[in-house]
């Protein structure tokens, strides 16, 4: 298995669920690793081979546009530059390791860039969300651990605007379901 900054791009494209399995069986408790009683799972954002890739491009662009003999040199300078700057943007966002560490003898878990707390999330936390077919989602709330206080909300919010409201499990009674989908019988039954 590749480590180091060579993990991002551990693809594998021959039998992924075989590899998947060979890893599993080497490690039990894959993708993480066992360190005192912690789970961790250390790896580098993606970003880093965009932006390296990136400004690769940009470079050679940037050395082929201004070895070309054009009387404007400013035509497309400014996408030049926008690439080089977006590129080392992408560098520097990915360019440190994160570590996701679950406790569970604490019942937490924390998020870590460059050994710098990010997050810690020890309680289930809920927020009110505003959902559809072919819509964005939009957040109502912020994080709370007030779920009675949340489901009011939510539930009044769906009673006064005639909305479903669907509770955090999938498989509940708070469930309320005022619109169901249509389903046209041409589509459900099989084509004879």
């Amino acid at each position: 298995m590749p480590t180091g900054i060579f993990s991002t791009w551990d693809h594998q494209f021959i039998d992924n669920e075989q590899v998947v399995t060979d890893r599993i069986k080497e490690n039990p408790r894959y993708p993480f690793k066992e360190e005192e009683n912690l789970f961790v799972l250390e790896y580098l954002h993606g970003n880093i081979w965009k932006g390296s890739l990136l400004l690769i491009a940009s470079i050679i662009g940037t050395a082929t546009y201004l070895n070309i003999d054009l009387d404007d040199h400013n035509k497309y300078g400014g996408f030049l530059v926008f690439s080089l700057c977006l590129s080392l943007w992408l560098l520097s966002s990915g360019a440190f390791r994160r570590r996701l560490v679950i406790d569970h003898m604490n019942k937490e878990y924390r998020f870590y860039i460059h050994e710098h707390l990010r997050h810690r999330q020890g309680r289930r936390m809920f927020k009110l969300m505003l959902n559809g077919y072919k819509i964005e989602e939009r957040e109502l709330s912020g994080f709370s651990e007030k779920y009675e206080l949340l489901e009011c909300q939510g539930r009044r919010i769906a009673n006064k605007l005639n909305l479903n409201y669907f509770d955090y499990a999938d498989i509940s009674k708070r469930h309320i379901v005022v619109h169901r989908p249509k389903v046209k019988l041409s589509e459900t039954l099989p084509k004879v």
